[in-house]
Protein backbone atom coordinates (compact mmCIF):
# COMPACT_ATOMS: atom_id res chain seq x y z
CA UNK A 1 0.00 0.00 0.00
CA UNK A 2 2.33 2.36 0.76
CA UNK A 3 4.38 1.77 -2.68
CA UNK A 4 1.16 2.49 -4.36
CA UNK A 5 0.65 5.58 -2.10
CA UNK A 6 4.37 6.80 -3.05
CA UNK A 7 3.83 6.44 -6.64
CA UNK A 8 0.49 8.11 -6.72
CA UNK A 9 2.08 11.24 -5.18
CA UNK A 10 5.00 10.97 -7.36
CA UNK A 11 2.27 11.07 -10.39
CA UNK A 12 0.79 14.19 -8.41
CA UNK A 13 3.99 15.94 -7.98
CA UNK A 14 4.43 15.52 -11.80
CA UNK A 15 1.64 16.61 -13.15
CA UNK A 16 2.00 19.93 -11.18
CA UNK A 17 5.49 20.45 -12.54
CA UNK A 18 3.70 20.37 -15.72
CA UNK A 19 0.78 22.39 -14.97
CA UNK A 20 2.87 24.88 -13.78
CA UNK A 21 4.93 24.71 -17.42
CA UNK A 22 2.16 24.92 -19.65
CA UNK A 23 -0.69 27.62 -19.81
CA UNK A 24 -2.75 27.63 -22.81
CA UNK A 25 -1.93 31.34 -24.65
CA UNK A 26 -5.83 31.35 -25.41
CA UNK A 27 -9.40 29.89 -24.94
CA UNK A 28 -9.76 26.63 -25.17
CA UNK A 29 -12.45 25.23 -26.86
CA UNK A 30 -14.44 22.00 -25.55
CA UNK A 31 -15.90 20.04 -28.65
CA UNK A 32 -18.54 18.10 -27.59
CA UNK A 33 -19.83 15.69 -29.86
CA UNK A 34 -23.86 15.28 -28.45
CA UNK A 35 -26.89 17.66 -28.66
CA UNK A 36 -27.04 20.37 -25.48
CA UNK A 37 -28.67 18.93 -22.54
CA UNK A 38 -27.63 15.16 -22.68
CA UNK A 39 -25.16 13.48 -20.51
CA UNK A 40 -22.19 14.31 -22.59
CA UNK A 41 -23.12 17.93 -22.96
CA UNK A 42 -23.49 17.83 -19.01
CA UNK A 43 -20.48 16.21 -18.26
CA UNK A 44 -18.08 18.39 -20.68
CA UNK A 45 -19.48 21.69 -19.53
CA UNK A 46 -19.26 21.05 -15.81
CA UNK A 47 -15.50 19.77 -16.83
CA UNK A 48 -15.21 22.72 -18.38
CA UNK A 49 -16.01 24.80 -15.50
CA UNK A 50 -14.38 23.01 -12.74
CA UNK A 51 -11.27 23.15 -14.95
CA UNK A 52 -11.44 27.20 -15.09
CA UNK A 53 -12.33 27.17 -11.48
CA UNK A 54 -9.07 25.07 -10.63
CA UNK A 55 -6.35 26.59 -13.15
CA UNK A 56 -8.14 29.97 -14.20
CA UNK A 57 -8.05 28.78 -17.72
CA UNK A 58 -10.93 30.09 -20.21
CA UNK A 59 -12.92 27.13 -21.20
CA UNK A 60 -15.50 27.56 -24.11
CA UNK A 61 -17.91 24.51 -24.70
CA UNK A 62 -19.10 23.98 -28.12
CA UNK A 63 -21.74 21.64 -29.62
CA UNK A 64 -20.70 19.59 -32.95
CA UNK A 65 -23.29 17.44 -33.27
CA UNK A 66 -24.29 14.57 -35.84
CA UNK A 67 -23.35 11.17 -36.81
CA UNK A 68 -22.81 9.58 -33.09
CA UNK A 69 -19.66 12.23 -32.40
CA UNK A 70 -18.16 11.63 -36.03
CA UNK A 71 -18.57 15.40 -36.86
CA UNK A 72 -17.16 16.40 -33.98
CA UNK A 73 -14.49 13.82 -34.43
CA UNK A 74 -13.54 15.19 -37.82
CA UNK A 75 -13.37 18.87 -36.67
CA UNK A 76 -11.30 18.01 -34.10
CA UNK A 77 -8.90 16.02 -36.30
CA UNK A 78 -8.58 19.30 -38.50
CA UNK A 79 -8.06 21.52 -35.73
CA UNK A 80 -4.35 22.64 -34.52
CA UNK A 81 -2.63 20.19 -32.56
CA UNK A 82 -1.78 23.52 -29.81
CA UNK A 83 -4.10 22.57 -27.02
CA UNK A 84 -6.53 24.97 -27.51
CA UNK A 85 -8.98 22.60 -28.87
CA UNK A 86 -9.84 19.39 -27.97
CA UNK A 87 -13.13 16.93 -27.41
CA UNK A 88 -15.33 15.28 -25.34
CA UNK A 89 -17.40 12.33 -27.08
CA UNK A 90 -17.53 8.55 -26.13
CA UNK A 91 -15.53 5.22 -26.96
CA UNK A 92 -18.34 3.96 -29.73
CA UNK A 93 -17.17 7.22 -31.79
CA UNK A 94 -14.04 6.14 -31.64
CA UNK A 95 -13.76 2.52 -31.65
CA UNK A 96 -17.06 1.17 -33.10
CA UNK A 97 -17.76 4.05 -35.78
CA UNK A 98 -14.14 3.71 -37.01
CA UNK A 99 -15.06 0.57 -38.30
CA UNK A 100 -18.60 -0.24 -38.99
CA UNK A 101 -18.51 2.80 -41.31
CA UNK A 102 -17.29 2.98 -44.34
CA UNK A 103 -14.45 6.36 -44.77
CA UNK A 104 -15.42 7.55 -41.50
CA UNK A 105 -12.82 10.26 -42.47
CA UNK A 106 -10.69 10.27 -39.33
CA UNK A 107 -9.20 7.08 -37.18
CA UNK A 108 -7.14 6.48 -33.81
CA UNK A 109 -4.38 7.51 -35.41
CA UNK A 110 -5.84 11.13 -35.99
CA UNK A 111 -5.89 12.01 -32.10
CA UNK A 112 -4.08 11.92 -28.88
CA UNK A 113 -6.48 10.64 -25.76
CA UNK A 114 -5.99 12.79 -22.60
CA UNK A 115 -7.95 10.80 -20.36
CA UNK A 116 -10.70 8.69 -19.79
CA UNK A 117 -13.52 9.87 -17.82
CA UNK A 118 -16.29 7.84 -16.61
CA UNK A 119 -18.16 4.95 -17.54
CA UNK A 120 -21.32 4.26 -18.23
CA UNK A 121 -23.87 2.36 -16.02
CA UNK A 122 -25.55 0.60 -18.83
CA UNK A 123 -28.11 -2.51 -18.38
CA UNK A 124 -31.21 -4.00 -19.88
CA UNK A 125 -34.16 -2.35 -18.13
CA UNK A 126 -37.50 -3.26 -17.88
CA UNK A 127 -40.51 -2.46 -16.31
CA UNK A 128 -40.66 -4.59 -12.85
CA UNK A 129 -44.25 -5.36 -13.03
CA UNK A 130 -43.48 -7.69 -16.57
CA UNK A 131 -42.39 -10.08 -13.80
CA UNK A 132 -38.77 -10.43 -15.62
CA UNK A 133 -36.29 -10.84 -13.29
CA UNK A 134 -32.81 -11.30 -15.26
CA UNK A 135 -32.38 -11.16 -19.23
CA UNK A 136 -32.86 -15.34 -19.11
CA UNK A 137 -36.66 -14.98 -18.23
CA UNK A 138 -36.95 -12.54 -21.34
CA UNK A 139 -35.25 -14.73 -23.67
CA UNK A 140 -37.45 -17.78 -22.11
CA UNK A 141 -40.87 -15.60 -23.09
CA UNK A 142 -39.12 -14.85 -26.80
CA UNK A 143 -38.77 -18.70 -27.12
CA UNK A 144 -42.37 -19.43 -25.66
CA UNK A 145 -43.59 -16.99 -28.66
CA UNK A 146 -43.64 -13.54 -27.06
CA UNK A 147 -43.13 -10.68 -29.19
CA UNK A 148 -39.95 -8.57 -27.40
CA UNK A 149 -39.40 -5.09 -28.60
CA UNK A 150 -35.87 -4.20 -27.73
CA UNK A 151 -35.14 -0.63 -27.36
CA UNK A 152 -31.13 0.71 -28.69
CA UNK A 153 -29.86 4.55 -29.18
CA UNK A 154 -26.49 3.72 -31.11
CA UNK A 155 -25.60 1.52 -33.90
CA UNK A 156 -23.78 -0.78 -32.03
CA UNK A 157 -26.37 -1.43 -29.06
CA UNK A 158 -28.78 -2.24 -31.97
CA UNK A 159 -25.96 -4.58 -33.30
CA UNK A 160 -25.66 -6.10 -29.19
CA UNK A 161 -29.36 -6.52 -29.00
CA UNK A 162 -29.39 -8.58 -32.19
CA UNK A 163 -26.01 -10.63 -31.15
CA UNK A 164 -28.24 -11.39 -27.71
CA UNK A 165 -30.63 -12.66 -29.55
CA UNK A 166 -28.50 -14.98 -32.01
CA UNK A 167 -26.54 -16.62 -29.60
CA UNK A 168 -29.81 -17.67 -27.85
CA UNK A 169 -31.54 -18.88 -30.74
CA UNK A 170 -34.02 -15.78 -30.58
CA UNK A 171 -35.22 -12.93 -32.63
CA UNK A 172 -36.28 -9.55 -31.02
CA UNK A 173 -38.36 -6.51 -32.94
CA UNK A 174 -35.16 -4.07 -32.04
CA UNK A 175 -36.53 -0.28 -32.14
CA UNK A 176 -34.17 2.02 -32.82
CA UNK A 177 -33.82 5.92 -33.46
CA UNK A 178 -33.80 6.61 -29.97
CA UNK A 179 -31.78 10.09 -28.77
CA UNK A 180 -30.11 8.98 -25.82
CA UNK A 181 -30.49 6.52 -22.99
CA UNK A 182 -33.05 8.59 -21.41
CA UNK A 183 -35.32 8.48 -24.70
CA UNK A 184 -35.29 4.39 -24.24
CA UNK A 185 -36.24 4.71 -20.65
CA UNK A 186 -38.98 7.04 -21.14
CA UNK A 187 -39.78 4.50 -24.03
CA UNK A 188 -39.98 1.34 -21.58
CA UNK A 189 -41.57 3.60 -18.84
CA UNK A 190 -44.67 4.12 -21.18
CA UNK A 191 -44.78 0.42 -22.40
CA UNK A 192 -44.04 1.56 -26.54
CA UNK A 193 -40.88 -1.12 -25.83
CA UNK A 194 -40.65 -3.95 -23.67
CA UNK A 195 -36.94 -3.93 -22.93
CA UNK A 196 -33.96 -1.62 -23.85
CA UNK A 197 -30.00 0.11 -23.38
CA UNK A 198 -30.03 2.66 -20.72
CA UNK A 199 -26.77 3.70 -19.24
CA UNK A 200 -27.07 5.10 -15.96
CA UNK A 201 -30.82 7.11 -15.45
CA UNK A 202 -32.97 4.02 -14.69
CA UNK A 203 -30.73 4.39 -11.10
CA UNK A 204 -33.54 6.07 -9.49
CA UNK A 205 -36.38 3.72 -10.75
CA UNK A 206 -34.06 0.62 -10.08
CA UNK A 207 -33.96 1.98 -6.30
CA UNK A 208 -37.83 2.85 -6.15
CA UNK A 209 -38.43 -0.62 -7.25
CA UNK A 210 -40.21 0.42 -10.07
CA UNK A 211 -37.48 -1.01 -12.77
CA UNK A 212 -34.95 -3.68 -13.10
CA UNK A 213 -31.89 -4.38 -14.29
CA UNK A 214 -32.41 -6.78 -16.21
CA UNK A 215 -28.66 -7.91 -17.18
CA UNK A 216 -25.93 -5.74 -16.48
CA UNK A 217 -23.80 -4.92 -19.95
CA UNK A 218 -20.58 -3.68 -18.36
CA UNK A 219 -17.42 -5.19 -17.78
CA UNK A 220 -17.93 -4.85 -14.08
CA UNK A 221 -21.09 -4.81 -12.01
CA UNK A 222 -23.64 -2.06 -12.03
CA UNK A 223 -23.56 0.34 -8.88
CA UNK A 224 -27.34 0.14 -8.42
CA UNK A 225 -27.64 -3.42 -8.89
CA UNK A 226 -24.53 -5.14 -8.33
CA UNK A 227 -26.38 -9.09 -8.91
CA UNK A 228 -27.54 -8.14 -12.01
CA UNK A 229 -27.17 -10.67 -14.31
CA UNK A 230 -24.03 -10.66 -16.40
CA UNK A 231 -24.39 -11.48 -20.03
CA UNK A 232 -21.68 -14.21 -19.98
CA UNK A 233 -24.70 -16.10 -18.43
CA UNK A 234 -26.79 -16.05 -21.76
CA UNK A 235 -23.64 -17.00 -23.31
CA UNK A 236 -22.37 -13.10 -24.50
CA UNK A 237 -18.94 -12.30 -24.22
CA UNK A 238 -18.95 -8.61 -25.20
CA UNK A 239 -19.47 -5.83 -23.11
CA UNK A 240 -21.55 -2.58 -24.02
CA UNK A 241 -20.72 -0.07 -22.00
CA UNK A 242 -19.04 3.61 -23.26
CA UNK A 243 -16.32 5.70 -21.83
CA UNK A 244 -16.39 8.93 -21.98
CA UNK A 245 -12.89 10.18 -23.63
CA UNK A 246 -11.34 13.84 -23.80
CA UNK A 247 -8.79 13.84 -26.30
CA UNK A 248 -6.98 16.70 -29.05
CA UNK A 249 -5.76 16.30 -32.38
CA UNK A 250 -2.47 13.92 -32.74
CA UNK A 251 0.90 15.49 -32.36
CA UNK A 252 0.39 17.55 -29.08
CA UNK A 253 3.83 18.84 -27.48
CA UNK A 254 4.41 16.15 -24.91
CA UNK A 255 3.99 18.99 -22.33
CA UNK A 256 0.42 20.33 -23.67
CA UNK A 257 -0.78 16.64 -23.60
CA UNK A 258 0.57 16.23 -19.84
CA UNK A 259 -0.74 19.44 -18.94
CA UNK A 260 -4.23 18.80 -20.29
CA UNK A 261 -4.63 15.08 -18.99
CA UNK A 262 -3.30 16.07 -15.80
CA UNK A 263 -6.08 19.44 -15.46
CA UNK A 264 -9.34 16.93 -16.40
CA UNK A 265 -8.03 14.55 -14.42
CA UNK A 266 -7.54 16.06 -11.47
CA UNK A 267 -11.06 18.06 -11.61
CA UNK A 268 -12.92 14.90 -12.51
CA UNK A 269 -11.78 13.52 -9.08
CA UNK A 270 -11.59 15.94 -6.95
CA UNK A 271 -14.24 15.37 -4.07
CA UNK A 272 -16.57 18.30 -3.80
CA UNK A 273 -16.09 19.27 -8.17
CA UNK A 274 -19.59 19.74 -9.86
CA UNK A 275 -17.87 17.07 -12.74
CA UNK A 276 -17.10 14.75 -9.91
CA UNK A 277 -20.72 14.81 -8.16
CA UNK A 278 -22.29 14.36 -11.67
CA UNK A 279 -20.28 11.30 -12.10
CA UNK A 280 -21.16 9.79 -8.95
CA UNK A 281 -24.30 10.03 -9.21
CA UNK A 282 -24.98 8.88 -12.83
CA UNK A 283 -21.68 7.38 -14.24
CA UNK A 284 -18.74 5.06 -12.96
CA UNK A 285 -15.38 7.16 -12.43
CA UNK A 286 -12.67 5.69 -14.88
CA UNK A 287 -9.33 7.64 -15.24
CA UNK A 288 -6.43 6.53 -17.12
CA UNK A 289 -3.60 8.91 -19.06
CA UNK A 290 -1.04 8.64 -21.23
CA UNK A 291 -0.12 5.11 -22.65
CA UNK A 292 -2.84 3.51 -20.88
CA UNK A 293 -5.40 5.56 -22.09
CA UNK A 294 -4.29 4.84 -25.52
CA UNK A 295 -4.32 1.07 -24.80
CA UNK A 296 -7.55 1.44 -23.28
CA UNK A 297 -8.92 3.20 -26.81
CA UNK A 298 -7.01 0.17 -28.90
CA UNK A 299 -8.72 -2.35 -25.96
CA UNK A 300 -12.27 -1.06 -27.08
CA UNK A 301 -11.19 -1.21 -31.06
CA UNK A 302 -10.74 -4.98 -30.49
CA UNK A 303 -13.83 -5.55 -28.93
CA UNK A 304 -15.56 -3.81 -31.88
CA UNK A 305 -13.92 -5.77 -33.99
CA UNK A 306 -15.67 -8.88 -32.30
CA UNK A 307 -19.14 -7.77 -32.15
CA UNK A 308 -19.20 -7.07 -35.46
CA UNK A 309 -17.74 -10.76 -36.85
CA UNK A 310 -20.18 -11.82 -34.30
CA UNK A 311 -23.10 -10.30 -35.99
CA UNK A 312 -22.04 -10.42 -39.68
CA UNK A 313 -24.38 -12.94 -41.51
Amino acid sequence: MKTLLTAALAVVLSVSAVLADWMPPGPVKVLIGFRAGGGADTLARLISEDVADSYGWTMIPENVTGAGGAVMARELKAAAADGLTIGIGVTDTFAYGVLAVQKPGYGPEDFDILATIAGTQMGIVARADRGWKTMSDVIAAAKAGEDISFGSMTPRLADGAYYIGKVNGVEFNIVTGFRGGRAVLNAIIASDVDIGWVAGPQAAGVRSGDLINLANAEARPLKVSPEAQPLADIGVDVHFGATFLALAPAGLPEETRAALSGAISAVIQKDGSKSNAFINKVLALKVVTGDAADAFVAAEMAGAKALLAATAD
